[in-house]
């Protein structure tokens, strides 16, 4: 019987296929792991003035004394 497509022409048509198809999926999780992280952010956000006044503070310290910075 007459075959429209070859062998070859088959096997690339499943590679395309399925590269389209992991390309779907792939896709697919990036957005539902995108939106889990938004919904968290939502569900846990603070004012930014709430939020650095929970930071704790902090100051530079030196390195080094006087005694040896004067040469």
């Amino acid at each position: 019987m007459y075959e429209l497509y070859s062998t070859k022409e088959k096997i690339y048509m499943l590679i395309c296929g399925l590269i389209i198809t992991l390309g779907i999926i792939y896709t697919t999780h990036i957005y539902f792991q995108a939106r889990a992280i938004n919904n968290e952010w939502h569900q846990t956000f603070t004012s930014p003035k709430e939020f650095w006044s929970s930071v704790p503070k902090w100051e530079w310290t030196p390195i080094f004394t006087e005694k040896e910075v004067k040469h």
